[in-house]
């Protein structure tokens, strides 16, 4: 199940990227040409993303999400986080998919991810946050403090 958490969590950091890509190519614009080369498979990144974002939050099961925050405070939030932005995110970049699959459903779709995309920035960076702690708590190196004595 490690391997599969890793895998959710480099794909979180991926959907993230892309979802920013306005915003690191405004900081950044010769970043274009990488971001350019992911935009073929935003849509496989999107689908991907539903699906184990959904799979996770019934894995670790809603109860045990919220308990956990009492336990492992960041790396709990940014797992429940994590699950719940994947949808969202996961949703706007396979919504060509999407719209493909619901035939008659085209332009409540296209509402739904016009609503959405403003926040598209911002779902990217909390996407790629919460991607990152989760990967450092799952490698074990986040919490490492605790281990050594340096957490307050």
């Amino acid at each position: 199940m490690k391997a599969i958490s890793i895998a959710f969590e480099l794909l979180l950091i991926v959907g993230g990227v892309v979802g920013a890509s306005a915003l690191i190519v405004a900081k950044k614009p010769d970043a274009k040409a990488i971001l350019d080369k992911l935009v073929p498979f935003q849509a496989l990144i999107g689908v991907l993303l539903l699906v184990m974002g959904v799979v996770f939050f019934l894995y670790i099961g809603p109860l045990a999400a919220f308990k956990a925050i009492s336990a492992t405070p960041l790396p709990a939030v940014a797992n429940l986080g994590g699950c719940l932005i994947a949808v969202i995110l996961g949703f706007v970049f396979a919504l060509p998919q999407i719209i493909k699959m619901a035939p008659g459903q085209e332009q409540r779709a296209i509402e739904l991810a016009e609503k959405v995309f403003p926040f598209q920035i911002l779902l990217g960076l909390a996407a790629a946050a919460c991607g990152a702690v989760g990967l450092l708590y799952t490698l074990g190196i986040m919490g490492i403090a605790d281990k050594v004595g340096l957490a307050p």
